[in-house]
This record gives structure tokens, C-alpha cells and sequence, in this order.
């Protein structure tokens, strides 16, 4: 008598793999959990084992994404040398051509703002090595220390980082050369926005006028 094989269980990168390959071939997301593991063959108690549902599976390639991001420019010797804005620009860029090897990904599926639960572990990561950086830069004095403002520089960043990628999710330019300019461009802005000076000037000039028209029409 034959012995039937033993399939070899299916890891959590195993799930990761097989879904992206379903859902953008079909070009849609598995009606449920029963139907995904009708296809691979396996239990729903395999996927449960590793993973709560399809939005845990997504969340948990973005937030990859980040933290192999930092981890490159961590084992690169200079980047500890690296200005704070220059580390924001070094991320940018290494985040981008990462994203590259599965870019259907990012154009097809890339959350929307409403999208909490995919979103939320990789803007955990991200806001944590924000965080880092402006640290940095006020230690530098490159990013002014403005009351009630600078806590919300992560966020500000994070919210720059969704702006480049859905620029990118449409960008056709040859080599994403345009991603790249916007890239540059944007962290320049911000960089020039966080030094003391820019800001504080328009705030200043703003109050003025503020005063002035208050005056004037009284």
C-alpha cells in the first residue's frame, strides 16, 4: 500500500505569495477565506493559523516594505552620516525602487486613506522612523522647534510619503524619472519649511495681516 505524501505546511510567506498571485490575476479580491483556500488546497484552519484575514495579509506586505527599506540604509556605512533631511531623501528613493519587484502590487492594491486596518501597521513603522529623523534634525538645528507644531511632523511626513506614492501609482514617465523629481522637490520643501525662518515668516506675515484687517474693520 502507497503511503499517501504529506503536503508541507504552508508558512505565512506561503499565504502572502499565493494571494497576491490570485488577486492580481483575477484582478480582484477572494469573495472569502473558503474560496482562497479552496484554490490552494488547504484547511481555512492553515490560514487562520497564521493570518485573521485577507486585509492582515496586505497589511503586513506595506508595513515589509518600510521596515526593509530602514533595514537597507542601515547596513549602508555612510548613511549614519547622513543629514536628517538627506535620510529622508535615502529612504524615499530605496522605498521606491524596493517597491519595484512588485509594482502591480502598489498600482492595483495600494490602500486607500479609508483603509485603516491595511494601512495602519506600515504607518506605525514609518511614523516611528519620522520620528527619528526629526529628532535628528532638531538636534542639527535644521528643524525649528515650533509649539504645538512639531509633534505632528511625522504625520506631515507620512502624509507627504501617501502623496508621493499615489503620484507614483500613475506616473508613465521612462524610469519614474518624474517620481524621482518629485521626490527630490517635495523633501527640499519640506526641508526648507521645518528650518526656522520659512515658516515662522509666513505665520509672522499671516498674524500681521490677521491684526491689520481686524483693525481695519472695526
Amino acid at each position: 500500500m502507497v503511503k499517501a505524501s504529506k503536503k508541507k505546511p504552508f508558512s505565512k510567506d506561503d499565504l502572502e505569495n499565493h494571494y497576491w498571485h490570485i488577486i492580481l490575476t483575477h484582478g480582484k479580491r477572494p469573495v472569502n477565506v473558503y474560496a482562497f483556500v479552496q484554490e490552494l488546497e488547504i484547511e481555512e484552519t492553515e490560514f487562520y493559523k497564521h493570518v485573521a484575514s485577507f486585509e492582515a495579509l496586505e497589511a503586513r506586505y506595506w508595513e515589509r516594505l518600510v521596515e526593509e527599506s530602514i533595514v537597507v540604509l542601515g547596513d549602508d556605512d555612510d548613511y549614519a552620516d547622513y543629514s536628517s533631511d538627506q535620510k529622508l531623501l535615502a529612504f524615499f528613493y530605496t522605498f521606491f525602487q524596493h517597491a519595484q519587484k512588485h509594482r502591480s502590487r502598489m498600482v492595483e492594491f495600494f490602500p486607500s486613506p479609508g483603509c485603516s486596518k491595511v494601512i495602519k501597521p506600515m504607518r506605525k513603522r514609518f511614523l516611528h522612523y519620522a520620528k527619528e529623523i526629526v529628532d535628528q534634525g532638531l538636534e542639527e538645528g535644521s528643524v525649528a522647534d515650533r509649539k504645538n507644531l512639531t509633534d505632528k511632523y511625522p504625520q506631515l511626513m507620512f502624509e507627504q510619503f501617501r502623496s508621493i506614492i499615489e503620484y507614483h501609482r500613475k506616473d508613465q514617465s521612462e524610469e519614474f524619472q518624474d517620481t524621482d523629481a518629485l521626490i527630490e522637490k517635495s523633501v527640499r520643501l519640506g526641508a526648507d519649511v521645518a528650518r526656522a525662518g520659512t515658516l515662522d515668516s509666513a505665520i509672522d506675515l499671516g498674524r500681521f495681516l490677521l491684526r491689520r484687517l481686524t483693525v481695519a474693520e472695526n
